[in-house]
């Protein structure tokens, strides 16, 4: 299966967006919190939401690090991390692949996994200088908005 990659650049709250097989992978180094965990957090819920396919194949450390505008390296520590966690598997002169079916994840699982997103969303809006009712306002209406799209 090919894959395709698409690329598009964009300078947003001084933070890079990429578009790749129609997600956004957002990385803003401002935000305090390091780019890998940023990476890392945004694959593993696409994985774990089933956005990435059972044995869907990841861009190459290579690609995406130059999509990304990050050392390789630090793409290759998070396709490590996604392995450890049994999310992804390296296949030898093949790539990375998302690994088994789509379970859902437990009550524990789940908050675990939404922790880390709004860790990162509440270090971005201090770092923006976002009060709190601000950004309660805006969950809210997000939330309602998808909802409305399910």
């Amino acid at each position: 299966m090919e894959i395709i990659f698409k690329k598009m650049l964009a300078r947003v709250c001084r933070g890079v967006i990429v578009l790749y097989n129609s997600m956004f992978i957002h990385l803003n180094p401002h935000s305090g919190m390091p780019i890998y965990r940023q990476l890392f957090q945004q694959l593993r819920q696409r994985i774990v939401s089933g956005q990435l396919a059972p044995d869907e194949q990841l861009p190459s450390v290579r690609d995406l690090s130059a999509a990304l505008r990050i050392n390789f390296l630090t793409v290759a520590k998070v396709y490590q991390l996604l392995e450890s966690e049994g999310l992804a598997e390296t296949r030898r002169g093949l790539g990375t692949f998302v690994v088994g079916g789509r379970e859902t994840p437990s009550p524990a699982r789940k908050r675990k996994l939404i922790a880390d997103a709004v860790q990162q969303v509440v270090a971005e809006a201090h770092h923006l200088e976002l009060e709190e009712d601000e950004l309660l306002e805006l969950i809210r209406q997000r939330f309602e908005e998808t909802k409305k799209q399910a």
